[in-house]
């Protein structure tokens, strides 16, 4: 695929474009469907708005009428009826970390951040009795754990490879010629040896297709 060279007449040409089709010009929508196009404006223009004024398009028209899609869709909701869907996501043992309702659930999220109700989503969870302290904290550690997880995931398929390569070697030889990763084995399974059936075992299992990791 050709590489697309921006310019000036190009930018206001594919805004044009955009409007002709209906398409939602507010920013955060052209970043989430025309990122290089958005890119390419504010880097031509100083800022999408006036990339927008520039293809003869009023933005102060399309922010005003944002808003009222927005207000209107939060309208339908209450306090209430946020309160009842939060319970809901709870009592179903569903994540209520932002970003994952924001992703899963974005009408409820919008709602329950907007001014007429909660205005953050921490207040939202707070209002229904949530600890949101300590959904950040247990999000952070599904964070800190994936990452443990690719760590030994990638350790694992480098003592298979080495085992594939050199076949068997002994402790103190891997610790005198590959110390790097005598270290990492010791320090995750105990001894190298412990790590070594570790590798291979799940070298096994990978190969049924069935692995955890």
């Amino acid at each position: 695929m050709a590489t697309c060279h921006w310019t000036r007449e190009l930018v206001v040409e594919q805004i044009k474009r955009l409007s002709v089709d209906n398409r939602n010009l507010m920013h955060g929508n052209a970043m989430r469907s025309h990122c290089k196009l958005v890119r390419a404006a504010m880097r031509y223009f100083g800022s999408w708005a006036s990339a927008v004024t520039a293809a003869g398009i009023d933005y102060a028209s399309i922010r005003k009428e944002s808003r009222r899609i927005y207000s209107a869709k939060a309208a339908k909701w209450c306090k209430e009826s946020i309160s009842r869907e939060i319970g809901k996501l709870i009592d179903a043992g569903e994540s209520v970390a932002s970003a994952t309702v924001q992703r899963e659930h974005p009408a409820l999220f919008g709602a329950a951040v907007s001014r007429l109700y909660f205005r953050s989503w921490r207040n939202a969870l707070t209002a229904q009795g949530v600890d949101y302290d300590l959904i950040l904290a247990a999000s952070r550690e599904r964070c800190i754990q994936g990452s443990r997880t690719r760590w030994m995931r990638t350790l694992l398929r480098s003592l298979a490879a080495l085992s594939d390569s050199v076949g068997q070697i002994s402790e103190e030889e891997a610790k005198r010629r590959y110390p790097q990763l005598y270290d990492k084995a010791a320090r995750y399974f105990g001894g190298w040896n412990e790590a070594v059936d570790a590798a291979l075992k799940h070298k096994e299992v990978r190969k049924l297709g069935v692995s955890r990791w």
